[in-house]
């Protein structure tokens, strides 16, 4: 299990890639369970179960649906299982890295430069985020940084539509 860890901290460190881990059903679960857990316990911050819940199924859902469009569209099926592991538990460590700074914001009190600085840090991780889900689809859909970096963000932009149009209708107004 640590050796797990270890190696989904080396996705994020982008010393490693989805094709180090094995092609495992098994594991693909188990990432998918911690990412779960952890991405619910983060938003618990905010909202209540059911609705935390609903929301990180909702992110879990786009993310591996993306990217099975993804590699059916590169003919690259096969790489699946290992790059959705790769991607659900490398974005578990980012969150439980995140974790300690949103708890600092929620904590902070407004317009203070503790709330400035943990709004910069949570900048600054959303960016690193998007770049180790850009490693990771680059080494799956074999192409370059800079187009898995976009796909990422094509990512982030559709699920942050989804869940705020599901779950926050009253901004979309």
């Amino acid at each position: 299990m640590i050796e797990l860890l270890r190696c989904f901290l080396d996705i994020c460190l982008l010393r490693k890639a989805p094709q180090d881990l094995p092609a495992s059903s098994f594991l693909l679960g188990l990432a998918a369970a911690f990412f779960i857990i952890v991405d619910v316990s983060i938003a618990l911050l905010s909202l209540p179960l059911g609705q935390a819940l609903a929301l990180t199924l909702v992110d879990a859902v786009v993310l591996a649906g993306l990217l099975w469009v993804l590699l059916w569209i590169r003919e690259l099926l096969p790489r699946y299982t290992q790059t959705l592991t790769a991607l659900y538990g490398a974005c578990m460590v980012m969150q439980i890295v995140a974790a300690p700074v949103v708890l600092w914001q929620w904590n902070a009190v407004p317009e203070s430069i503790g709330m400035a600085l943990a709004s910069l840090l949570l900048w600054i991780w959303l960016l690193w985020n998007l770049f180790v889900i850009g490693h990771v689809i680059r080494h799956a859909a074999s192409t370059v940084l800079p187009v898995g970096v976009g796909l990422a963000l094509l990512y982030l932009f559709v699920t942050f539509s989804i869940t705020r149009t599901i779950f926050f209708p009253e901004a979309t107004v």
